[in-house]
């Protein structure tokens, strides 16, 4: 699965910010790359992203020029050529897209531009549109901002911070799935059922299909989720819950654990249960008793935003700024990476650790 996922990309282009045309071609600058459109059809032709050399997939402006086509992102403009763009660092910041505009098709209208007897609108989510037809492919993944992915049911479940919950099909294609929740922040398939962890409640689903929220856990934003011997743990960044999944009027909850008021991640290690907090770093759970280990205990830093169980005991864990440390069962910092690590990826192979230049390093 990891070797897959590193050898496709997918974006979303439904947020369309600019437009630009030629007689026979129609180019927009997205939140998922630039598409180029054949005139009249209004059918697309290619999809340009960092892998075309783009410094960023998130693009604000399009033009046309005489030797090709440009393009501002975030920190560059680049220019089209021969199939690929080449970024230079542009002076001051993007033009910012107006928050006051006309309504068109439900969304914000960005831009519209006349092509002959033709006219082309695009949209603040609600993508390009060609005379009144949608013209922005359809089964595009649900989001650009992906928090967490989990398998289920043979397929991809992928969650975004603000695109709601989409599955990959056997067809290629991404299946938004209609749910009562749309801030994602984790997915854990379990054999009950599929766990969903989101600014809105924690939601399960059975099927996939439909969700009911979990009235267990009654604070709101809960953040990640673990697995351990028939128990489902929550994370909110007020407390710690742990549900029982077979009795649904079964749960213990710890508020403040330590007395820290803003948890981030939870993971379990055999019988241990470890934290990650912004205020109290790495908080352990053994025998009823909760022990924090921040910077005082010799951490780079007490703000620790993701931690992951380390093979052979003790704990991998990330912080904001200060990279990653392993902690030993005893909370002793045995290993640290470089400063810029900021990720924890967990597979069946082990533990990955992603930094700000790839994948760095991978603990097994």
């Amino acid at each position: 699965m990891i070797a897959a996922l590193l050898a496709a990309l997918w974006t979303n282009t439904a947020q369309v910010e600019g437009i630009a045309a030629t007689e026979s071609r129609l180019w927009a600058a997205t939140g998922g790359g630039v598409e180029e459109y054949a005139l009249p059809a209004g059918t697309r032709t290619a999809l340009y992203t960092k892998e075309q050399g783009l410094d960023s997939n998130a693009v604000h402006q399009v033009w046309i020029e005489e030797v090709g086509v440009g393009v501002r992102t975030d920190r560059s403009i680049c220019l089209l050529r021969q199939g690929r763009f080449a970024c230079s660092v542009a002076d001051g910041v993007a033009p910012a897209v107006p928050a006051i505009a006309p309504r068109f098709q439900g969304a914000r209208e960005t831009a519209r531009l006349r092509v002959g007897s033709q006219t082309v609108v695009a949209t603040a989510g609600a993508g390009l549109w060609l005379d009144g037809r949608r013209i922005t492919p359809t089964g595009q993944i649900c989001t650009n901002d992906v928090h967490v992915l989990a398998e289920f049911q043979g397929h991809l479940w992928v969650g975004g911070f603000d695109g709601g919950l989409c599955v990959l099909e056997d067809s290629g294609s991404f299946h938004t799935v209609a749910a009562p929740f749309r801030m994602i922040n984790d997915l854990l398939a379990t054999p009950r059922g599929l766990y969903v962890a989101a600014g809105e409640g924690l939601f399960f689903s059975p099927d996939g299909r439909k969700f009911h929220r979990d009235g267990r856990v009654r604070d709101r934003g809960p953040n990640r989720l673990a697995l351990s011997r028939g128990r489902l743990y929550v994370t909110t960044p007020a407390a710690l819950y742990e549900l029982h999944l077979t009795r649904p009027n079964q749960f213990r909850r710890w508020r403040h654990p330590a007395g820290s008021t803003s948890l981030q991640a939870v993971a379990i290690g055999g019988r241990t249960i470890w934290l990650a907090s912004e205020d109290r770093g790495v908080i352990r759970f053994y025998g009823g008793k909760f022990v924090s280990f921040d910077r005082a205990s010799g951490l780079p830093s007490s703000w620790v935003v993701d931690v992951a169980a380390a093979p052979g005991g003790g704990v991998w864990a990330t912080t904001l700024r200060n990279g990653a440390v392993r902690l030993d069962s005893n909370g002793k910092v045995r290993e640290a990476s470089e400063p810029r690590a900021h990720a924890l990826l967990r597979t069946a192979r082990g533990v990955w650790i992603g930094t700000e230049g790839g994948l760095a390093m991978v603990a097994r």
